[in-house]
């Protein structure tokens, strides 16, 4: 494996660990937040950089059904992700706080929404290439061989994860969020701040799972028809 392919891996999950922090708003403070949501677009920006090819390849490959269902994400993630941006700078207090913009209570609640649907798209897109990411991993350990009891152990962590993860989705109440519905409830981050991540990471386990083990299953179902 070349070194700059590893470094781009770490890169992007260092963009999706920013993502994950910068949703910790009440924990952070605002400086905190908009600092780490800086350094994530300046990661994405590094990431878009890296595969750019990707832009040429758009008009292509719509039939083949992997390529149909990877665009039909990362189309929406990349309006999602440039909608975030967008509203950032519009609500910023401190980074581009210099700029003459206006914030209004509908844009931060438009904010809000665009940074779960970042979260939930961003874990399908990361599912979409977790064969690959495990090749590297395997690659990076030196495992040549099969295991039944490996394979056995990560399937039923995935399926715990997964479940973790339906649970976690009503935990965080995301379905308000992506409504933008008004609430006070906030995150008591005094007495539960490891929960609060450890939620969101089971989420992004369900959108990896479901992405993963859903294009397997068109693979195979295209392998019996063939």
């Amino acid at each position: 494996m070349k070194p700059l392919f590893f470094l781009r891996l770490i890169l992007d999950f260092l963009a999706a660990g920013f993502l994950l922090a910068a949703l910790a708003y009440d924990w952070l403070g605002n400086a905190v937040h908009e600092i780490i949501g800086t350094g994530m677009f300046l990661l994405l920006i590094s990431h878009n950089i890296f595969n750019r090819r990707w832009y040429g390849m758009i008009t292509k490959g719509w039939r083949e059904p992997r390529s149909f269902i990877t665009k039909m994400i990362n189309l929406p993630l990349l309006v999602t992700m440039l909608s975030l941006l967008v509203t950032s700078v519009i609500i910023s207090q401190t980074v581009f706080s210099f700029l003459p913009l206006t914030s209004t209570f509908t844009v931060r609640q438009i904010h809000a929404l665009t940074a779960y649907l970042a979260l939930l798209i961003a874990a399908i897109h990361l599912g979409l290439h977790w064969s690959m990411i495990m090749d590297v991993v395997r690659g990076r350990f030196g495992i040549t061989t099969k295991s039944r009891l490996r394979t056995f152990v990560l399937r039923t962590a995935a399926i715990v994860i997964a479940a973790c993860g339906v649970r976690s989705l009503f935990v965080v109440n995301i379905g308000p969020k992506l409504f933008m519905q008004t609430s006070l409830e906030f995150w008591d981050f005094q007495k539960a701040m490891l929960a609060f991540f450890l939620h969101h990471t089971a989420i992004i386990g369900l959108g990896v799972f479901l992405a993963h083990y859903g294009l397997r299953l068109i693979r195979d179902l295209r392998h019996r028809a063939a």
